[in-house]
């Protein structure tokens, strides 16, 4: 998987697919974020990458590059 790929998955999860995701977007900050939205990227990690996380966790990481690296690892 590259960052490349998870943006793209990340991406295609926001209500507006168009929203420009790059890995320093700190996406928790953005006015697309909400309880919702990171239930729903819950669920595409757990389903895309088959790693458990909570959603508190995903809003506690900086950028989108933070996200990726903490799934890199536990698939590891």
């Amino acid at each position: 998987m590259s960052i490349n790929e998870f943006i793209k998955n990340f991406q295609s999860q926001l209500e507006n697919t168009d929203t420009v995701i790059e890995p320093e977007t700190a996406y928790s900050q953005e006015s697309y974020w909400d309880s919702l939205t990171a239930m729903v990227i819950k669920v595409m990690i757990e389903d895309e990458y088959g790693v458990d996380i909570e959603p508190e966790q995903i809003t506690s990481f900086k950028d989108i590059n933070e996200l990726y690296s903490f799934i890199v690892e536990k698939k590891q």
